[in-house]
């Protein structure tokens, strides 16, 4: 970076800590190609990266008092970028893993109780699939039915791969709320065990 430019940025960093806003939105712009082009090479969705920039700069004006005590400024945030694209690398990997684990666990809608019959038990849970919209169900379904990862669903779908963890994440709990409903007896006792299954996540 030329003596010229770092002095221009120095005075931006200033004016942001400051609070001026307009000075912050010339840094956003001036580094949101290499932020964004180095996050979509990690995480390879346009949603995600764009979700890095806006929490990295999230964070920048919320500590921008501290600004102007930086010797360079870009190293910084580059760091800032890293960290969190590997956070949010740690966290999708979270997210397939419990997510594989529920398949395996609960992929032939059993209970495993004598006392409760299978064919009951996925009637229970299709009564609750059956309240979501279609598209819910659907990636619910190629995830249950035909194990695609995330990125196969959304690539069969043509949503991003985040879309489709947090539509998954959403069928989950809305399973386990519907179950949490229901009555007494046999429901209780079909809504308990897969429960279990699903606190783990």
């Amino acid at each position: 970076m030329s003596e010229e430019l770092l002095m221009g940025e120095r005075a931006l960093l200033e004016k942001t800590a400051g609070g001026d806003q307009a000075a912050f939105a010339t840094l956003h712009a001036h580094y949101w190609n290499d932020i964004y082009s180095l996050a979509l090479s990690f995480l390879k969705s346009p949603d995600a990266a764009e979700d890095i920039i806006q929490e990295v700069f999230l964070k920048l004006w919320l500590r921008r008092e501290s600004l102007p005590a930086l010797r360079e400024f870009r190293p910084y945030l580059m760091v800032m970028v890293r960290n969190e694209i590997i956070s949010a690398m740690r966290k999708d990997a979270v997210r397939q893993k419990r997510h594989d684990r529920f398949l395996d666990d609960c992929g032939p809608l059993h209970t495993g109780d004598p006392g409760v019959p299978a064919s009951e038990t996925a009637k229970l849970i299709c009564a609750a699939l059956d309240q979501l919209p279609e598209k819910q169900r659907q990636i619910f379904n190629l995830s249950r039915e035909e194990g695609l990862n995330h990125d196969m669903i959304a690539a069969r779908t043509g949503l991003s791969p985040k879309t489709v963890s947090n539509t998954i994440t959403i069928v989950l709990n809305h399973l386990r709320t519907f179950l949490r409903k229901q009555g007494a007896g046999f429901w209780l006792v079909a809504a308990g065990l897969l429960m279990a299954i699903l606190k783990k996540y």
